[in-house]
């Protein structure tokens, strides 16, 4: 009996989840209907709000990056000196800050070029 509780509950929260979500957009359709803005133009709005950013697949390829290499340099660090476990968490939001900042001044660069 307890067995089949999991399952039966986990598809009952899945179709919670689904409902409220194709509820909650057919409501937010429908008010922007009422105020008159016609299918096309939320069509076009839809795509600019879910579109991507052309710089953002280089933040999280530079955020990958760092936090790889932080990974291996605390590996480094926590097999060469014996220092303690943290070492792994702290090089990865060392180096991830740094991948960060790396991308900062790369795309303020670029925005700057195409300005």
């Amino acid at each position: 009996m307890e067995g089949i509780l999991v399952p039966i509950a986990l598809f009952l929260c899945t179709a919670a989840v689904l409902i409220v979500y194709f509820v909650t957009r057919h409501n937010e359709r429908r008010a922007f209907i009422d105020k008159g803005i016609t299918p096309a133009e939320l069509r076009d709005l839809v795509a600019v709000r879910g579109g991507t950013k052309p710089l953002s697949n280089l933040k999280w390829g530079l955020l990958g990056i760092f936090i790889g290499l932080g990974l291996i340099i605390g590996g480094w660090l926590y097999e060469a000196y014996n220092m303690e476990e943290y070492i792994y968490f702290a090089c990865m939001l060392v180096s991830g800050g740094l991948g960060l900042v790396i991308f900062y001044f790369v795309a303020s660069k670029k925005l700057e070029k195409a300005s």
